[in-house]
């Protein structure tokens, strides 16, 4: 049996407080934007409203968009702390950092290697995508680090023969399952499956693999029960509330509908992943590149590394509804790899000149393309984010010269690292509010009057202001399913619009940049008149007296 000890225990937990103090910076002002995290605020405040731990709500409506569990994690940070942007932040700051630390722990499982399980740590810590993501009030936060899980205790059981750790990722499984749906199963179980069968014809001949052996760890009965004690109490208990509106509208529309209809047609590209996984390893993806050339594919982590991120990408490339979040799992594998290429390297003097073309240079590339970003979008965050960079590039370069090993040395990089995210998580504030209907707030928190939203939605203005808009639907590309699907607020067509705006003295009419000219060649502007402009929108007042 593996055991911790007190030096091992004590990286997991530095490695989970570094995490939260540094992505919890600055998080207070950080505002909650449209169109996707206001939905998981507002909902986890309305069934805190109506006290509805089962059936998630928005609206006052029932809606079958995700499983519960990033709405109980809301919920019950609103219970303890409070509702405010800092607090709605709080679920997604502790997922990444118990994802951190479980990185570390998994990979010092697997690799029984400290240098290698501490610099994988840090690589993930410091990725593009997982950095925005662990920023974001979304599920895919919580979907990470049980991903991680299954990927990490499956690969120990079918190593090791050990069905401890196949039933600890039965258990992650089922929470995956109760973070996004049956997706969370599935698609794991598929890689596994085909890594059991291509490790049974594609190991080396010395190390015999059993295929019988290891279906009978994959499907071990005390797993499998442990996996519907946890996931399907809410499925059942959904089914007998809704019934077949829960069949239809969660695992009909929600997940299968998904996988056929695009949300948004312009993204349904098979090249879309392509372009962004190279941007979500950043800037660690030259190295990785890098160790990808020297990997011998029939070693089984390799194996399962490459099935886990071909598969992921390969299945989210074929369904229709793309997003960029989808394939963060993919990138597991990919950061360890990073890591062991980076160890290798720091390790070797011969290979020592790698380090600065695989890793200093891209890293300070990286450093430059977003100072260049911050310069252009968040100008008065400009000195902070060079006060906080230099300072972590003195610490840096003193620190440096007290360094012995390589592991040091990697950990070392935590500084100027700490510092970039630090001084990017300060500038991204002006970007975050064009983005939110925290922009609105002066015009429309103490007013009486009607609020209309010309082609689009700021769940957010509900959130900061209660008021609830209504939104006057254009039409537009998207499928019609997605359209009655998202919109369970306040709607009614433009036509409607026009005809009950001259009965509406007053009211305000926010128009989102994209829909301008659409307004502006309507017979609405005839009566309203503009009341102030923000990054992301016109604000029109209608006039008093006047129709068309």
């Amino acid at each position: 049996m593996f055991k911790i000890n007190i030096s091992h225990r004590t990286r997991i937990i530095a490695l989970f407080l570094i995490t939260v103090i540094s992505y919890g910076f600055y998080n207070a002002f950080l505002p909650i934007t449209d169109p996707v995290e206001s939905n998981y605020v507002l909902s986890a405040i309305t069934m805190l409203t109506h006290n509805s731990w089962i059936s998630p709500m928005i609206y006052d409506h029932v809606w079958y968009d995700k499983p519960p569990l990033t709405y109980w994690a809301l919920m019950i940070c609103y219970k303890l702390f409070g509702i405010s942007d800092f607090v709605s932040r709080i679920p997604n700051t502790l997922i990444a950092g118990a994802s951190i630390s479980l990185m570390y722990h998994m990979v010092y499982r697997i690799k029984q290697s400290v240098p290698v399980a501490v610099t994988s740590a840090i690589l993930l810590m410091s990725t593009l995508q997982f950095w925005y993501i662990s920023h974001a009030v979304i599920t895919d936060g919580f979907l990470f680090f049980f991903s991680l899980a299954i990927f990490g205790y499956a690969y120990l059981a079918f190593t090791n023969n050990d069905k401890t750790s196949m039933m600890k990722a039965y258990i992650a499984a089922a929470f995956a399952v109760l973070t996004k749906g049956p997706i969370g199963l599935l698609l794991p179980g598929l890689i596994l499956l085909v890594f059991m069968v291509l490790q049974k014809y594609i190991k080396a001949n010395k190390d015999e693999v059993s295929l019988l052996r290891n279906l009978k760890i994959a499907f071990t009965p005390l797993g499998i029960v442990l996996f519907f004690a946890i996931a399907s109490p809410w499925y059942i208990a959904m089914y007998s509330i809704h019934g077949q509106d829960f069949i239809s509208g969660f695992l009909g529309l929600q997940n299968v509908g998904r996988a056929l209809v695009s949300e948004h047609p312009k993204f349904d590209v098979w090249y879309y992943y392509l372009i962004i996984t190279p941007l979500a390893l950043l800037p660690w993806t030259p190295v990785v590149i890098y160790q990808l050339r020297k990997l011998n594919w029939k070693e089984s982590f390799n194996l399962l590394g490459g099935i886990w991120f071909v598969i992921i990408l390969l299945f989210y490339s074929i369904v229709a509804t793309k997003y960029l979040t989808y394939t963060l799992p993919a990138i597991i594998p990919c950061i360890i790899w990073g890591a062991e290429a980076i160890i290798t390297i720091l390790s070797n003097p011969t290979l020592a000149k790698h380090v600065r073309y695989l890793v200093v240079i891209p890293f300070h590339i990286y450093v430059v393309i977003l100072g260049i970003g911050v310069a252009l979008s968040a100008r008065d965050y400009i000195l902070d984010y060079i006060i906080i960079f230099v300072l972590g590039a003195l610490i840096f370069n003193i620190a440096r010269h007290y360094v012995q090993t390589a592991s040091q040395l990697t950990l070392l990089f935590l500084f100027p690292i700490l510092s970039l995210y630090s001084a990017t998580t300060i500038s991204v504030t002006p970007i975050l509010t064009s983005q939110s209907g925290i922009q609105f707030t002066s015009y429309i928190e103490n007013t009486n009057q009607p609020v209309f939203v010309y082609g689009g939605y700021y769940t957010s203005v509900v959130y900061y202001t209660k008021h609830i808009p209504t939104q006057v639907y254009l039409n537009k590309t998207d499928d019609e399913r997605w359209a009655k699907a998202r919109n369970i607020m306040p709607t009614i067509t433009k036509d409607e619009f026009l005809d009950q705006l001259p009965n509406e003295s007053n009211a305000i009419v926010i128009v989102p940049n994209r829909n301008i000219k659409d307004f502006e060649s309507s017979p609405a502007a005839v009566i309203t008149k503009p009341l102030g402009k923000t990054n992301g929108a016109t604000i029109y007042k209608v006039q008093d007296n006047i129709s068309f």
